[in-house]
């Protein structure tokens, strides 16, 4: 008898020891879980609240221990009108034995502040009736937020990307065109679905058509910057001139994410860079036309701005017998990259020149009207502000310019040619030996 009634107590000591085991496994795990959790009964009571779930409400378990777990987090929708606890799918789990899976609702904070979750709940039987649901919570509101910053950011680039006035375009890594903003369609008259991919070949005229393709397969193959000119077909079937130029977007690894680019209409700039620098005449000619044309309409005026600024040549233009800098193009300004230039005199700016009869060219020029051709004269100049001085060549013109009839100011047009006459005079010194 004392051996079956010491088996009997030994049996269940294990088995109590067991349990006790078992449920300090069930606590460790509730407890550092990291999604919240609650156990609620039969009548929506919330019997169980693990940490997570804690922190995430800010309520604690002996705050809403025994008391309807709805009418504490879950009671109103975030517009403020009631959310009856017999509307809530939750709630509803248990009496109509339906598990939740992955449902995406809003919850209230102890501060009554909303924020989205997503939920599993799952009911709990015993000998077939309903006794508990199991609640597991996640916090969405990290996760929303980054939703909304995608979306904002996707909607602020396409904003962007519509308002522009050029053509613009992104394209995958491989470089297979997968945006055109509207300006392509509006240009072109063809529908932005022909233009994806390589479509957009289809509006470069013939003859440029092969030289586009190369650029860019090479600038893909190379992913370095993509910078072409062709001929782009418009909707009413003239063909006019485009500069293209397309950037690679890169990861830290340095892999090609995508390409940006854009495609802008510089027809009329073009026509003009090649006339402004086919002879010096027509140079003259050009700008007398265009201050001309200023004079009527101020966005001819801005036109020639921009024109000089785009001309790739050393372009400035010098104001009144004092010769004040009024603009100069960034050709011109790499000359001394460090260097101020707008609102000074030409002496201010280039103090070193004094002596070197730049000076008296631009007074004979402003008074007599006639301009100067230089060719591959010498400039000593202080090119980058630490007092070293360099020779320099260049050809130029001084060509004044008038206003009302009279003379108003000079502008300056040239190409440095020091390369080239170093060269020669290498070579040239070469002979002699």
């Amino acid at each position: 008898m004392e051996n079956t009634t010491s088996e009997h107590m030994t049996k269940q000591t294990e088995s109590e020891s067991a349990l006790e085991k078992q449920l300090k496994i069930t606590n460790t795990i509730t407890d550092n879980a990291t999604v919240a959790m609650f156990m609620m009964n039969d009548r929506g009571f919330c019997t169980f609240m693990n940490p997570a779930a804690e922190k995430m409400t800010g309520f604690t378990f002996a705050e809403v221990q025994d008391k309807p777990l709805h009418d504490i987090i879950h009671h109103h929708h975030p517009d403020g009108t009631p959310y009856p606890m017999a509307d809530c799918p939750i709630d509803r789990a248990l009496p109509t034995n339906n598990n939740v899976r992955a449902h995406q609702d809003v919850f209230i904070r102890k501060d009554g502040s909303f924020f989205p979750v997503s939920c599993a709940a799952s009911p709990i039987f015993e000998n077939g009736v309903p006794v508990a649901t199991v609640i597991e919570v996640k916090d969405l509101t990290e996760e929303k937020a980054a939703e909304r910053a995608l979306r904002d950011s996707e909607e602020k680039f396409r904003f962007m990307a519509e308002s522009l006035p050029q053509m613009f375009w992104t394209t995958r890594p491989d470089g297979y065109c997968d945006y055109y903003n509207q300006r392509w369609a509006e240009y072109t008259g063809i529908p932005l679905d022909r233009l994806y991919g390589y479509g957009w070949l289809e509006t470069v005229h013939p003859d440029d058509a092969q030289k586009a393709s190369n650029a860019w397969n090479r600038a893909v193959e190379t992913k370095t910057e993509y910078q072409v000119e062709y001929r782009v077909r418009r909707h009413d079937g003239t063909y006019r001139w485009h500069l293209t130029k397309g950037l690679p977007r890169l990861n830290e690894s340095g892999e090609v994410m995508m390409w940006v680019g854009s495609t802008t209409d510089y027809h009329e700039q073009k026509k003009m860079v090649e006339e402004l620098v086919a002879t010096n005449e027509e140079l003259a000619a050009s700008f007398d036309r265009e201050v001309a044309a200023s004079q009527k309409a101020e966005s001819q005026r801005l036109l020639l701005h921009d024109l000089f600024m785009q001309a790739p040549a050393l372009v400035a233009i010098q104001r009144g017998p004092e010769h004040v800098y009024e603009m100069v193009n960034p050709f011109y300004q790499q000359l001394a990259p460090g260097r101020e230039f707008i609102g000074k005199t030409v002496e201010q700016a280039w103090p070193e020149l004094k002596g070197q009869g730049f000076f008296k060219l631009l007074d004979k020029v402003y008074q007599t009207g006639e301009p100067f051709v230089g060719n591959e004269m010498l400039a000593k100049i202080d090119r980058h502000g630490n007092g070293q001085m360099v020779d320099t060549y260049y050809n130029f013109v001084y060509q004044a310019f008038k206003e009302e009839g009279r003379i108003a100011g000079i502008v300056t047009f040239g190409f440095e040619v020091t390369d080239l006459v170093l060269a020669k005079l290498d070579n040239q010194v070469k002979s002699e030996e």
